[in-house]
């Protein structure tokens, strides 16, 4: 790791000045042990695509070897399939040769071979652009006075216009075609770790909760999917992905509240490869058409201005309450709702005759308890249930602790073991009540 930030500076100027454009200062690197890479350089390769390129290590101590920094480089041509690598030692260029295994002196770096412009088919790049330009905004939005916390993007930093195809604009204007399925995804990651860092991280949901939401309904997805409140689409984005990997032609429908919120779900859905229509709304006062899955995180602690009328002939200004309701009247006959709650919602008094009306009407097929800080912006203790609209039957009830993104994450053995359970039955054909392992356990 270079002792300051001038030789990173200096490194990457002499690396624009021979015509790299795309340059990565200590890049998360997955699966590379030990230090980062100090600067990573992306160009073009023969085919037009963005791939990396050059490697430089930065060394300000007197070393008597410079190859001494070699199995540093190795490690990143081993991981990352660079073609040029580089130590900087003083201020000393090095470059090895091809099989690194000496440094020689030279007086930079050279020029990339197939040019510094090309598609980025590299999820992880377009993300790191995403998150580059993002910051820029808010840092803009920062010298103006304005706290970078109240920075919110807008659709033209995300969605360019269209006439020039999917891709990034950076800082300094550069235009970078992205391949669209790759920005489809980055924009999702971006917007994320984005979000968490500021006022609208409880608007996005861990990525390993949308996964697993994902995975309880992905027996059930088809026609379609919809999210009463989206916030940046968190639920909707997961889901889509899996019809899409599985071929399904569902269409997607969000609704939030919050117009910038709104927006931004639609300009990342224009990159979707589903259709995906998000509208802005308040869905405690709109009737839903059916809907064959409902997916959705319903605002924690919010009290309603008018009293909800419940499917049991019951009243509640809950809002918790109120969303399951909305949700289980919007589902189809055999369709699926997996909602994400404050666990306050089992055990209020206040809502024991609705929840025993969902036991006697709906299947409700599990519940599944997370700890606080599972629920992005709250202290609170959560819940994961999945409600059928389906005849009643048995509910299988985990506990989950602080290992829970684990335990839900994939091949995670709590969500296998839910997954077994409420989807018996539905590959063979059988009768999901025969034989079923019994869990007692009611809302």
């Amino acid at each position: 790791m270079p002792s300051n930030k001038s030789d990173v500076a200096e490194v990457r100027a002499a690396l624009r000045a021979v015509g790299y454009t795309v340059l990565q200062v200590q890049p998360r690197v997955e699966g590379l042990s030990g230090s980062r890479p100090d600067v990573l350089a992306w160009a073009s390769n023969a085919d037009g695509e963005l791939v990396p390129w050059a490697v430089v290590e930065c060394k300000n101590k007197k070393l008597r070897q410079p190859e001494l920094v070699l199995p540093a480089l190795e490690g990143s041509q081993d991981l990352l399939g660079t073609f040029e690598h580089y130590a900087v030692v003083n201020g000393q260029w090095f470059k090895a040769d091809r099989g690194l295994r000496v440094l020689k002196p030279v007086d930079g770096p050279t020029r990339p071979e197939h040019g510094s412009r090309g598609l980025v088919t590299d999820r992880s790049l377009a993300t790191s652009l995403l998150l580059q330009r993002l910051w820029f905004e808010a840092d803009r939005l920062r010298n103006s006075g304005v706290s970078a916390d109240r920075y919110f993007p807008s659709g033209d930093v995300l969605t360019p216009p269209r006439d020039r195809g999917p891709g990034i604009e950076l800082p300094d204007g550069v235009f970078m075609p992205v391949r669209a399925d790759v920005l489809w995804r980055a924009k999702q990651d971006a917007l994320t770790e984005f979000a968490s860092r500021g006022r609208y991280r409880e608007f996005s949901s861990p990525p390993v909760l949308a996964a697993a939401v994902t995975a309880l309904v992905e027996k059930q997805l088809v026609g379609t999917v919809l999210d009463p409140f989206c916030g940046t689409g968190s639920f909707l984005w997961a889901t889509l992905d899996r019809a899409a990997e599985r071929g399904v032609a569902a269409e997607f429908l969000g609704y939030e509240f919050d117009a910038q919120l709104a927006e931004l779900a639609a300009d990342i859905g224009q990159d979707a490869p589903r259709h995906v229509r998000i509208e802005k709304g308040d869905s405690f006062l709109r009737d839903f058409a059916e809907a064959d899955v409902v997916v959705t995180a319903p605002p924690v602690g919010l009290t309603l201005n008018d009293r909800h009328l419940l499917l049991d002939g019951s009243t509640t200004t809950r809002a918790d309450a109120a969303a399951v309701d909305k949700c289980v009247r919007a589902l189809k006959p055999g369709g699926r709702a997996v909602l994400h709650l404050a666990q306050s919602f089992t055990f209020e008094r206040r809502h024991a005759a609705y929840r025993r009306y969902l036991a006697d009407n709906f299947h409700v097929a599990a519940l599944i308890g997370l700890p606080a800080g599972a629920m992005t912006g709250s202290g609170v203790r959560s819940l994961v249930i999945v409600i059928d609209r389906a005849e009643p039957g048995e509910t299988m009830v985990a506990h989950l602790g602080e290992d829970w993104e684990t335990q839900l994450g994939p091949d995670g053995p709590a969500l296998n073991a839910v997954l077994e359970f409420i989807n018996v039955g539905a590959d063979s054909g059988v009768d999901p009540e025969a034989d079923r392992p019994h869990t007692p356990g009611r809302p």
